[in-house]
């Protein structure tokens, strides 16, 4: 693991000593953002179909015919996928069907937490299934429509609501415990103990409190946030369509750096080790997490469709960052491990006088 982690800090200091591993096909656009294991993608896609691809080998492993809007989901050995009052769990090797559960109404998102599967619909209830079976432990209407997935952090699930609200709920039981209204629209969640970080269309980015909703500090950003917030032990990074990336200290949230971006980000920042990196319209950027300062580029073939997924116990020679595009082609990219071949300014050996 060490060595893993040693090269893909090498190939981030040197962003453009990311090589393309594999390139696969989908034959059709995505109908949502992937789902991702240690080793493969399950991406449903137009017409009809999930696509699992395995990322060790950039190859197509199953595909099987099921209609999805809704972007999957995975964890405890099983993919979950959601379509119309149906929620099903996939085995990753096969694609077959392990278990089935019916909910009413027409689903939204579905979003797997340390055990638990968590499912809304568009009436605005939120479900709460046992994912090793598919068991439901609760339901509760929450008024409003979901606008995204919900997060989990300590005891709670939080769940962003249309009109700019907030939900907290207990996850063991669903019953609420506090409730926030912000202006704008909700564009993301991220939890990290003791704050819950929230962009809005209203051009800011919150940080709430976990326990009790209390605002902690506002920012005001020049745009959109482009998904959720990222952090480490130091900062929150927030990324917005103004092309800015900002770092506010983890606790005060007072502002330590910001960097312009080349274009405009079409996903929320992540941590990779020694660097943060945000998917751009047609590349991925790398940025040093203390100072800002770029560190290089990556670039993708196609429109980027959203974050790209980050491998972090990828074999050493393996792709260790797989992006999807718009057109559906996915995209694996890993270390270089030797120096590109140099450029010749001349033909090598000595002319022959006829």
């Amino acid at each position: 693991m060490l060595l893993i982690l040693a090269a893909l800090v090498q190939a981030v200091a040197t962003l453009g000593a990311l090589d393309l591993r594999w390139l696969v096909p989908l034959d059709a656009p995505p109908a949502s953002p992937a789902a991702y294991d240690a080793n493969t993608a399950y991406v449903p896609v137009r017409g009809g179909a999930l696509v699992a691809v395995d990322l060790e080998r950039g190859l197509v492993r199953w595909r099987r015919d099921l209609a999805t809007s809704i972007a999957p989901s995975s964890g405890d050995g099983l993919v979950f996928v959601a379509s119309e009052g149906l929620v099903q769990a996939l085995a990753p090797s096969s694609g077959a069907t392990r278990w089935r559960t019916t909910l009413p109404g027409t689903l939204l998102t579905i979003t797997w937490d340390n055990g638990w599967l968590l499912c809304s619909n568009a009436t605005g209830d939120l479900a709460a299934l046992r994912a090793s079976d598919g068991e439901l432990v609760w339901r509760t209407e929450l008024g409003a429509t979901l606008v995204g997935p919900p997060v989990a952090g300590l005891d709670r699930v939080y769940a962003p609501l249309d009109g700019g609200r907030v939900v907290s709920l207990d996850l063991a039981t669903g019953v609420r415990s506090w409730e926030r209204v912000l202006p704008g629209r909700v564009m993301g969640l991220h939890a990290v103990n003791p704050q819950l970080i929230v962009g809005t269309t209203g051009n800011a980015v919150f940080s709430l409190d976990l326990a009790s909703g209390r605002q902690r500090w506002r920012w005001r950003v020049g745009a959109d946030p482009a998904g959720p917030a990222a952090s480490d032990d130091r900062h929150v990074y927030f990324a917005a369509r103004d092309n800015v990336l900002r770092a506010v200290d983890v606790r005060s949230g007072n502002l330590r750096w910001t960097v312009e971006l080349p274009s405009r980000p079409v996903g929320g920042p992540q941590i990779l080790p020694g660097a943060i990196v945000v998917p751009l319209s047609t590349s991925v950027a790398a940025f040093d997490p203390a100072t800002g300062k770029s560190i290089g580029s990556i670039a993708a073939m196609g429109e980027i469709g959203g974050a790209p997924h980050i491998r972090l116990h990828a074999r050493p020679t393996g792709a260790h960052l797989v992006a999807l595009a718009r057109d559906g082609r996915m995209q694996g990219f890993g270390p270089r491990f030797e120096d590109a071949p140099a450029k010749l300014e001349a033909l090598p050996g000595q002319a022959v006088v006829p």
